[in-house]
């Protein structure tokens, strides 16, 4: 068990100007790109791909929806999830075609 949780708080998460990367070790193992991004929030729906870094995840989940993928909510648990959120967002405003 302790290995498993050592193990779980070596997720991080990184956002670039392509995209939100899950990161495990330096090594990206999960990446959704900004344009398949349909909308951020905080908290967790039923059905979803976990990649959280904590077992306890209460006020910390932040669900990704993406446009396209047979399952389409990806759930992740940054240390400050409204700063986490408020990044991702103004990044996806800015990517954002103007008309």
């Amino acid at each position: 068990m302790a290995t498993l949780l050592f193990l779980v708080t070596r997720i991080r998460y990184v956002v670039d100007d392509e995209h939100v990367r899950v990161v495990f070790f330096g090594q990206t193992v999960r990446k959704i790109a900004l344009t398949d991004i349909e909308e951020v929030r905080a908290g967790r729906p039923f059905w979803n791909e976990h990649w959280e870094n904590t077992l306890w995840t209460f006020g910390r989940s932040v669900t990704i929806r993406r446009k396209s993928g047979w399952i389409r909510n990806v759930v992740i648990s940054p240390r400050d999830r409204d700063e986490f959120i408020r990044d991702l967002k103004s990044r996806l405003v800015s990517r954002a075609p103007s008309l």
